[in-house]
């Protein structure tokens, strides 16, 4: 039997971040289903675009689709890697067809439960506030944000996104009312690529960094993707494990 698990991402540009947060997941699930080899796609046609206009080479998920099913493999199982069943997920769905797709990170209550529990122990790591930046959207699916920010310990975790209707003006209140001024930073995204770089903690005076330091925060910013940790890696693997052929 010629299977395969084909890794579906949004994507990034950046090699460090494709490095620390996307590989990890891969071998993590390479580790796990040692006899199913494992493929890279991404969702996101302007990263591909950009990628490629570099020299590198990597795969749509409609093109990886179709050069492993003429390849023979089968079964194929599709892994997303995304956050939250939005557009970029939805591409990966619609390229699916019959094949098996695993669920985005975040999507059942389920899940929601475990990423408020995950965050509040980063927070606790961190020794001060925790503010995570969701990407958001204006597909329905921003509405797990909204479920998910029900959950997060308050005064512990806040999350806002980038998109959305859950900006950054958003949980200004909540931030002021803290005893200290001494908030850490952190992207709720599978890397920590050009959002976390440049609209979470660049220098600019628009990053959600430059504002709250405007406002008196002593910020501290964990560069760091969600995929780089153990416990989101062992969450793809539990999705994805759900799908394989018994």
């Amino acid at each position: 039997m010629n299977k395969a698990v084909l890794t579906i991402s949004f994507g990034t540009s950046y090699a460090d971040a494709a490095q620390s947060c996307i590989l990890p997941v891969e071998q993590a699930l390479g580790a796990a289903f040692g006899d199913w080899p494992v493929f890279r796609a991404y969702t996101s046609r302007m990263i591909v675009r950009k990628l490629r206009d570099q020299g590198q080479e990597i795969e749509l998920e409609t093109e990886a689709i179709a050069r492993l099913l003429q390849a023979g493999y089968d079964p194929l199982c599709l892994a997303s890697t995304h956050i939250i069943p939005g557009e970029e997920y939805e591409l990966a769905a619609s390229a699916a067809g019959s094949l098996k797709l695993s669920e985005p990170l975040l999507c059942s209550e389920e899940d929601l439960d475990w990423m408020a529990g995950l965050l509040g122990g980063l927070a606790r790591e961190e020794g001060r506030p925790l503010i995570m930046m969701g990407h958001g959207t204006e597909h329905a699916a921003d509405g797990i944000y909204a479920r998910l920010r029900e959950r997060l310990p308050k005064g512990e975790v806040f999350l806002a996104c980038v998109e959305g209707a859950h900006t950054l003006d958003s949980i200004l209140d909540g931030l002021k009312a803290l005893p200290e001024k001494r908030v850490s930073l952190m992207p709720l995204m599978l890397v920590a690529g050009d959002h976390a770089r440049n609209d979470l903690a660049g220098d600019e005076p628009d990053s959600w960094k430059s504002i709250l330091q405007n406002l008196g925060f002593e910020v501290k910013v964990r560069m760091q993707g969600l995929g780089a940790l153990g416990p989101v890696q062992r969450r793809f693997v539990e999705k994805v494990r759900k799908i394989l052929p018994q």
